[in-house]
């Protein structure tokens, strides 16, 4: 896989994971207990369909801890070109995006005095997509969920980054970076999120 910078921000890599893994996770998560995903405001995690509309899937230990020692050691392998001091994952999280699903315009960092001190410590956000739009072997399709990021680079003649998902394509960018997910259209969107964060920057531990 060959990461790619879009912006000194944002950063792709195609096929982190093949088709097959996808399959696999997306059968796991579809095994796996659900809940309806919420957001954090002011330290409290709260429902609010205003601002976010999906499923969070509780996928096991054997599932998870896998994915996060390879993303873990993918950005350890490039720490040089992301110039931050993140040295631990917190995740990775499992969601599924049903139609009429969205999540709107946010950051991935603290935005309250009374959030918690993990969202401080968030320096890199990381997206695994799962599926996509084009119909693949044994993986669901969707329309609409594309990914809207909001560079702050001034010198950018435009500042939005707009990303379409395909089948294990991983996409890390700047947790203080606004962005959104569109709305789904129609099928379902499944992805993976998860934080490089800061060990310095708070007491929780974390998966290294």
């Amino acid at each position: 896989m060959d990461l790619r910078f879009r912006t000194r921000n944002v950063a792709s890599a195609s096929a982190f994971l093949s088709v097959a893994e996808c399959r696999d996770i997306i059968r796991a998560m579809e095994d796996a207990p659900r809940e309806e995903a919420q957001v954090v405001r002011a330290g409290q995690s709260v429902l609010d369909p205003s601002l976010r509309r999906c499923f969070d899937h509780h996928c096991p230990d054997a599932v998870t801890r896998p994915l996060g020692d390879r993303l873990t050691s993918h950005f350890d392998a490039h720490r040089g070109e992301f110039e931050s001091d993140a040295d631990y994952l917190y995740g990775p999280y499992f969601m599924s995006y049903e139609q009429g699903s969205y999540f709107r315009a946010h950051r991935d960092v603290a935005n309250h005095k009374d959030d918690p001190p993990r969202l401080a410590a968030h320096r890199w956000s990381l997206l695994l997509y799962l599926n996509g739009r084009v119909a693949t072997t044994d993986l669901p399709t969707f329309d609409g969920g594309a990914l809207t990021l909001y560079e702050t680079d001034p010198t950018l003649r435009d500042r939005r980054v707009v990303i379409v998902p395909e089948p294990g394509m991983l996409v890390l960018f700047r947790s203080s970076l606004m962005h959104e997910v569109a709305t789904v259209r129609e099928g379902t969107r499944y992805a993976v999120a998860g934080w490089m964060s800061s060990s310095s920057s708070h007491a929780l531990g974390g998966r290294r």
